[in-house]
């Protein structure tokens, strides 16, 4: 097993490493389409937006921590005016299994809040690039252009109903004790993970996640007694470089048939 996760981490360095160019060849408005919806500018000067996506039939495309067979998205929102940072609010997503790895992201249309911090009162323009995988028979990487005017003037209406449904689709977060126990490996770490959440109904998926972009968490294998979840990882990076564990950024979201719930940070000590 070793032997093999450390084969799909060289595939996926591979895979990922040149998505751009593949991107800019490949035609995928059969099976993908994005429309921005304007959303509404809150007091706090935030302005709630969303990515409406579209899937053709047969299509799924990834949440943001994609699982060993999907392909996380890219986005880069650096060409927008008069916006500070972008913010995707991912709703829960479905589990996948896949040639004995995980994929972890949407088969069906789906809305993706974006909380946009906005420099001032005037409008911001939002000018991004998405770079995703959509998987059918075969998968193909995408890279779809994003351009929409946001006033500052924008208000919720009915419209906006969708965007306020997405919002109460994300994991739920709660505040319970985590515990993380690291042991090194040769060119990486295991990660266990250990804590008190309610069961998800069913089969359990645990994904951890960690800030650093250079690093690959493997797909996590849960255990649950009762209360109390346990899930393990390895961290790896094929660059060399050691790899270290910030506990307190450590993000676990376990999912199963019946929701979603996130944990984040955890301790060196027993929960």
């Amino acid at each position: 097993m070793p032997i093999l996760t450390r084969f799909l981490f060289l595939c996926l360095t591979l895979i990922l490493s040149a998505p751009i160019a593949r991107a800019q060849m490949t035609d995928v408005s059969q099976a993908i389409a994005v429309e921005v919806l304007p959303g509404w500018r809150r007091a706090d000067g935030v302005h709630v937006a969303a990515l409406r996506v579209r899937l053709a039939p047969g299509w799924k495309t990834y949440w943001r921590s994609a699982g060993a067979a999907g392909i996380s998205p890219q986005m880069d929102w650096r060409a927008s005016g008069n916006v500070r940072s972008v913010t995707p609010a991912w709703p829960t997503p479905g589990v996948f299994g896949q040639t004995g790895a995980l994929s972890i992201g949407y088969d069906r249309d789906f809305v993706l809040p974006l909380m946009i911090a906005v420099d001032g009162g005037s409008t911001a323009q939002l000018r991004g690039t998405l770079d995703i995988g959509v998987c059918a028979d075969i998968c193909l990487p995408a890279r779809v252009r994003v351009t929409a005017d946001l006033p500052a003037s924008a208000r919720l209406d009915a419209a906006d109903a969708v965007i306020e449904a997405a919002l109460g689709d994300r994991p739920r977060r709660v505040d319970v004790p985590a515990r993380c126990a690291v042991r090194p490996l040769a060119d990486g770490l295991d990660l266990t993970v250990t804590l008190d959440v309610p069961p998800q109904g069913g089969t359990e998926t645990a994904v951890i996640e960690l800030p650093d972009p250079a690093v690959w968490v493997t797909d996590a294998t849960v255990r649950r007694s009762g209360g109390r979840l346990e899930a393990r990882s390895q961290v790896l990076r094929s660059d060399g470089r050691p790899v270290a564990v910030d506990r307190g950024r450590v993000r676990i979201t376990v999912i199963g048939p019946s929701g979603a719930v996130e944990v984040v940070g955890c301790t060196g000590t027993a929960p």
